[in-house]
């Protein structure tokens, strides 16, 4: 599975034995939750390589003092541990990455992972790094099973909680706008496309900047998928 996150990472089993993972997920906060859907095959196209610009990077900089205390609270939030049995029901979730074949294995983790998303929201609210963590870890699990759109938007929403989180100058927020971009490249619906690809551009040039590599990658498929239109 190591193979499937490049050049942004990987999503590995011991995700959730560290207290900082250089991994957190995608959107404002006015996304929707996606909701699983039908499993179907997946396949892997290459990896589209989104480099930030630092020009642009600053650019997008939101250092507030409100997000500053945000960030520390966070932190703090991060050295929690997780209440007694979470632990190894996570790790037993990530366990089938490692098997991305196996889908009833995707199909079972899925199902677990949702319900320690809703217990660990009603625990900590959404706006909790063990919260989104969780919720990356179903955007992950959506895109070994080949359901793209359903990836896209996870990330994509994880991106806004981040954001909200941490700011939108913070290495977990932009982590996570480029699985968003990474999975959004993935999706073929043409319709999808464009409806997940609007709302991506615009949580992209926040983060990353409206000139960054992203940026223009995002606004360049858009503009032929909405031609063929």
């Amino acid at each position: 599975m190591h193979e499937h996150f490049r050049p942004w990472g990987n999503v590995t089993p011991d995700f959730w034995a560290t207290s900082d993972p250089s991994r957190n997920d995608s959107e404002r906060s006015s996304v929707l939750v996606p909701q699983q859907g039908a499993v179907a095959d997946k396949q892997q196209p290459a990896a589209f390589e989104v480099k930030a610009d630092p020009a642009q990077h600053q650019h997008a900089k939101e250092t507030t003092s409100q997000q500053e205390a945000s960030a520390q609270a966070s932190s703090a939030a991060a050295q929690e541990e997780l209440p007694p049995g979470f632990q190894a029901r996570i790790s037993s979730v990530t366990s089938a990455f490692n098997h991305p074949e196996d889908h009833d294995r995707l199909r079972l983790a899925g199902v677990e992972a949702e319900t320690l998303d809703q217990e660990l929201t009603e625990l900590y609210g959404q706006r909790h790094t063990h919260t989104i963590n969780i919720r990356e870890i179903r955007g992950w699990l959506a895109h070994l099973a080949g359901q793209t759109e359903i990836a896209a938007r996870w990330y994509l929403h994880t991106t806004g909680l981040q954001i909200t989180l941490h700011g939108a100058n913070h290495a977990h927020t932009e982590a996570s706008v480029r699985r968003a971009v990474h999975t959004w490249q993935q999706v073929t619906d043409p319709v999808e496309v464009v409806q997940i690809g609007g709302d991506l551009a615009k949580v992209v040039a926040v983060v990353l900047g409206e000139g960054s590599d992203a940026s223009r990658f995002i606004q360049s498929r858009l503009s032929r998928r909405q031609a063929q239109q």
